[in-house]
């Protein structure tokens, strides 16, 4: 009798009361969601809806059929660059390496050193801008000029304290070059060796996504008086919310004596960390990068927008870089630049 009595109640509640789960599939179902589409289906079949049912069992198939055609192409695409790539080796290096057909050992050491496969991947951004232009006074160079950066990385060890942790090395150059003065001289180049751990958040459904925590060291590599240079201890964190990644750090100046300090008051102009932005949108991608000293007398910071997006080949990017503040370079760490480049990247 209780049965009877709590199925009778159950039929009385209206269907209304789960409509919002079933708008909520809806929406995501239309928008691309397969698995929405298809607890849908099973859903109005429940109903005897079978005119609904079969409409999104259909669109369920169809979502989950695009979605592996185009991880199979990507798949497809990489496995083409690998055997390329392969193949390139052994057509330049393939009657060589027979040499070591019997020292298996041997040939694999020679076939690491001849295919340059190192491990070594990109760390910041890699590119060339041509052209750049900054509306600053100078009387020892040109307002144009090319600017272009190499950096990248190779991992040490990994899980060594077991915090799923990796220890990474890392390297950067910047350089400004003076293309448009008579014999070209590179003006400025800024070196920046770095070693860091970087370890995941524990929990992975966090907006928190990763820690970084390194010793970094600048400098430009010239002689007194235009010599620059300064060490520093640094922590940063990573955070998402949706498709925004916001990246703070901060850093500690690890000090010098007096007598061998070049830029004393390197702080008052950059800080004690800065703040980066990432945007990623389909195939374009937006950065901006926020500095300030956070005093409120004499205040000086400094912003670099990036905005990169692809061009007719892959893993080349057309890449437009604003800045505006202090300390876009070591030399000029004092002075305020106000710059746009136009040109490349080859990494992002």
């Amino acid at each position: 009798m209780k049965k009877l009595f709590l199925c009778a109640i159950l039929a009385q509640i209206p269907l209304s009361l789960f409509a919002i789960d079933v708008s909520d599939l809806e929406a995501k179902a239309t928008h691309g969601d397969a698995k929405s589409a298809y607890e849908l289906a099973k859903y109005y079949e429940t109903q005897n809806d079978t005119e609904r049912s079969l409409v999104w069992y259909k669109h369920a198939a169809i979502l989950s059929f695009e979605k592996q055609t185009a991880q199979s192409k990507a798949l497809e695409t990489s496995i083409a660059q690998q055997l390329q790539k392969i193949e390139r080796t052994e057509s330049v290096y393939g009657s060589f390496l027979t040499s070591y057909d019997d020292d298996e050992e041997t040939k694999n050491s020679v076939l690491q050193m001849v295919s340059k496969t190192f491990d070594i991947a990109p760390y910041k951004m890699n590119y060339l801008l041509p052209y750049t232009y900054d509306n600053v006074q100078h009387n020892d160079r040109e307002h144009q000029e090319t600017k272009f950066q190499v950096s990248f990385q190779k991992g040490l060890t990994d899980n060594l304290l077991g915090l799923h942790e990796s220890f990474v090395v890392a390297y950067t150059q910047t350089s400004w070059w003076q293309t448009a003065a008579d014999s070209a001289p590179f003006r400025e180049t800024n070196y920046q060796p770095e070693l860091f751990m970087i370890m995941p958040h524990w929990d992975h459904d966090s907006f928190i996504k990763a820690y970084q925590f390194g010793i970094v060291h600048q400098s430009n590599g010239q002689d007194t008086p235009k010599s620059r240079s300064w060490n520093r201890l640094y922590a940063k964190a990573f955070f998402q919310a949706g498709g925004l990644v916001i990246s703070p750090r901060v850093w500690y100046r690890i000090p010098e004596s007096a007598a061998t300090d070049d830029n004393p008051n390197i702080d008052d102009y950059l800080g004690y960390g800065d703040l980066e932005l990432m945007y990623p949108w389909k195939q374009q991608n937006f950065k901006l990068l926020i500095r300030n000293n956070m005093h409120s007398d004499n205040n000086r910071g400094a912003v670099q927008f990036d905005w990169t997006f692809p061009l007719w080949e892959q893993n080349l990017f057309g890449y437009i870089q604003l800045y505006s503040g202090y300390a876009e370079s070591l030399i000029d760490y004092d002075k305020r630049t106000d710059r746009i480049g136009i040109g490349f990247a080859l990494s992002r």
